[in-house]
């Protein structure tokens, strides 16, 4: 006899569903807006004023590619102020998958954490032909981001030097950087992290020299 009270979950799928339920309250109520808990694009950045007229472009004649994947404003706000600073290419990556709705940002939780990938557009740069790659990527439920595993996947063989930038709310790149490397089979040359505090108005002197930092590492 069923107690008072007590729901019985049969179905599979059911009882899935209701385990990454509480597994989003329970990170909605532990983690900051922007936390890596969740998958859903993060406001920071949104605001932030591009670097033109903090920093000079480098001229040193090598080509780069900067490649990102941004549901948000935060990957997209520092991989076009590193290819600004570098003088560099870009390609954003475009997920198919829709993820709209609770179903949709479950999936993508699910998908990071099991380590899928997903389908992306084509790409449209081959990143064989240049010098350095610059591979940017969001942080999902402390994971790399299912789109970005699919280009690095796609683009095995075909990739010259590489970098590698993580971008969450306070995940440490350690974290992330070996599943780009497993993912591509390319050892970076160099990697950072940007975290939500580099966002903030008070820290641009602090984001700026993140970007120097880095940039330097391609040279």
């Amino acid at each position: 006899m069923k107690k008072p009270g007590v729901v019985i979950l049969k179905s599979p799928i059911a009882f899935f569903l209701a385990i990454a339920w509480l597994a989003l309250l329970a990170s909605c109520r532990t983690a900051p807006e922007s936390a890596d808990a969740v998958s859903s694009a993060s406001p920071a950045g949104r605001d932030m004023p591009a670097v033109a007229g903090d920093i000079a472009p480098v001229e040193d004649g090598m080509r780069v590619l900067v490649v990102y994947f941004s549901q948000g404003s935060a990957t997209k706000r520092v991989a076009e102020d590193l290819a600004f600073f570098l003088g560099a290419d870009t390609e954003r990556i475009i997920e198919l998958k829709k993820r709209t709705g609770l179903f949709g940002f479950l999936s993508a939780g699910a998908d990071s954490s099991m380590g899928k990938a997903t389908p992306i557009e084509t790409p449209a740069r081959d990143p064989a032909l240049y010098d350095r790659v610059v591979v940017c990527t969001p942080v999902w439920a402390w994971h790399l981001a299912p789109p970005v595993r699919t280009w690095l996947f796609k683009m095995r063989g075909r990739l010259p030097d590489c970098v590698y930038v993580v971008v969450s709310a306070d995940t440490a790149p350690e974290k992330i950087v070996p599943m780009m490397e497993e993912a591509s089979g390319k050892a970076p040359i160099a990697y950072a992290g940007f975290v939500g505090k580099d966002f903030i108005p008070k820290n641009r002197a602090t984001y700026v020299r993140k970007l120097g930092v880095l940039a330097g590492k391609l040279h």
